[in-house]
């Protein structure tokens, strides 16, 4: 599987490239606003782009969906209940193939009403589910209801080797799994919904006694 990590501007957005070795069929996940890296390495790699697969629909992750959408052809996959214009309508459970390489979808809301995540393998793309150390961001509602039940209902059952690649670089690194998310992620540690609200409503003040950026 080839499978590509990128800078994509905005607010140390990221964006990913998987494709299947031998057909070269390939997805984008939440193309930046001018996604010309990602067109650069379609065009070296000799890949043939089937899917913009946004991970929710704000726009620092959609912006760079028509462009590349004209350029390449491709569909641009978004769950349902998504208001950004897309081709086709995603699930719960729903799979999208790149050749042998399967493209699970996970509906995990919380940070919207739309968010998913999507796995490939051993690698899971989390928008902005999911940080390295961090989660996203929510009111103390239901959607941080809907997080809590998101991350700890399906992300945390997954594998503990499976390869968190978050949407945004704002974590201590660049990924992580979710064996190292179990055990270090202060939000994951949190034993019950009250005490996971409480970290958010307090969150500036738990970074700054623990030094985190």
């Amino acid at each position: 599987m080839f499978f590509k990590q990128i800078r994509a501007g905005g607010d140390r957005n990221f964006s990913y490239i998987i494709a299947d070795e031998v057909t070269r069929h390939a997805a984008v996940f939440d193309p930046g606003l001018t996604p010309k890296d990602e067109l650069d390495i379609i065009l070296r790699e000799g890949l043939s782009l089937k899917y913009i697969i946004n991970t929710h629909d704000h726009f620092d992750h959609t912006g760079g969906n028509s462009t590349l959408a004209q350029k390449t052809g491709a569909k641009i996959a978004m769950y349902e209940s998504s208001h950004s214009k897309h081709d086709i309508s995603l699930k719960d459970g729903d799979i999208l193939y790149l050749g042998v390489i399967e493209l699970q979808v996970f509906f995990t809301p919380g940070h919207t009403n739309d968010s998913i995540c999507v796995l490939a393998g051993k690698e899971l793309i989390t928008g902005d589910t999911l940080f390295v150390g961090k989660v996203g961001g929510t009111g103390f509602g239901n959607d941080a209801r809907q997080e809590y039940d998101s991350l700890h209902n399906k992300l945390m059952k997954l594998p503990p080797d499976t390869r968190v690649w978050p949407g945004h670089d704002y974590g201590v690194r660049s990924s992580s799994t979710i064996g190292d998310e179990l055990k270090e992620n202060p939000f994951i540690l949190r034993d019950s919904f009250e005490s996971f609200i409480e970290l958010k409503q307090n969150w500036a003040e738990f970074k700054r006694i623990h030094g985190i950026a």
